[in-house]
């Protein structure tokens, strides 16, 4: 019952602040410019696969901020209700939602995939393939993870071969990243020891030097120090868009704030 009341109070609240909801010209509709362009060309044609291959539909959107609506729980049935992504009479679409103001992040799933994607399967996809780059500042790699994800597992779930660039990306492409990560790391360590050393040789002290100072440029921004960054791991070709399909949500997801 209180669930009911929730949805209506959703629904009343879409319809009400239906005009301050963005509208979409495609897969991805990256409003605070958080992914790159060689991340939305490769999520777009992994969308338009998934579409072709088995009805479901996967949506980005990300925003400055979600006002005037007061959850991210909201704003996502808002934006649900407008751009009724997934098959109509199916309900097989997918919204992954991001507000950069509020810090929050929500994957909206539509009725059809409820059963393929629980919301403790989309929380987890949250936790496991999104926050860590979030928290690293590379929005864009974790943008990407989390749509390869979903679409994983909706291939897995319906039995349909999706192309395999999609498994190398979530595999071998980001142990790749994560050697060149730590390679890099390492040897800005050496360099801080040979610092020192050549401190205690002359009879300076040493007093340290951060990563930033040491090499201005990281660590900030988009792709930046901590995120594996995207702009050099993944990223495939493009893919069209002819518009989503009428399909239906229920309220089912999960949200993060980060």
């Amino acid at each position: 019952m209180k669930k009911l009341f929730l949805l209506l109070l959703i629904f009343i609240a879409a319809s009400t602040f239906a005009d301050d909801i963005p509208g979409y010209s495609g897969y991805v509709n990256d409003y605070a410019q958080l992914i790159t362009e060689k991340d939305k060309t490769s999520m777009e044609e992994v969308a338009k696969e998934v579409e072709e291959k088995t009805g479901a539909q996967i949506a980005v959107l990300t925003v400055k901020s979600m006002s005037p609506y007061t959850s991210i729980d909201q704003f996502g049935m808002a934006v649900a209700e407008k751009w009724k992504v997934g098959e109509k009479d199916k309900d097989t679409g997918i919204i992954i939602i991001l507000t950069m103001e509020e810090r929050q992040v929500r994957i909206e799933v539509g009725y059809g995939l409820e059963g393929i994607i629980n919301d403790a399967k989309a929380g987890r996809i949250i936790d496991n393939n999104m926050m860590p780059y979030f928290r690293g500042g590379d929005f864009s790699a974790g943008f990407r993870r989390g749509l390869f994800k979903i679409a994983d597992i909706i291939g897995n779930e319906m039995n349909v071969e999706l192309d395999e660039r999609t498994k190398m990306d979530n595999n071998v492409t980001e142990t790749l990243c994560m050697v060149i990560f730590f390679i890099f790391i390492a040897y800005i360590f050496v360099m801080m020891i040979r610092r020192m050393n050549n401190a205690k040789r002359t009879g300076r002290r040493y007093y340290g030097s951060s990563f930033g100072t040491m090499y201005p440029g990281y660590g900030h921004g988009r792709g930046g120090f901590g995120g594996f960054s995207s702009r050099g791991c993944g990223g495939f070709g493009g893919g069209g868009f002819g518009g989503f399909g009428g399909g239906g949500f229920g309220g089912g997801g999960a949200s993060r704030g980060f």
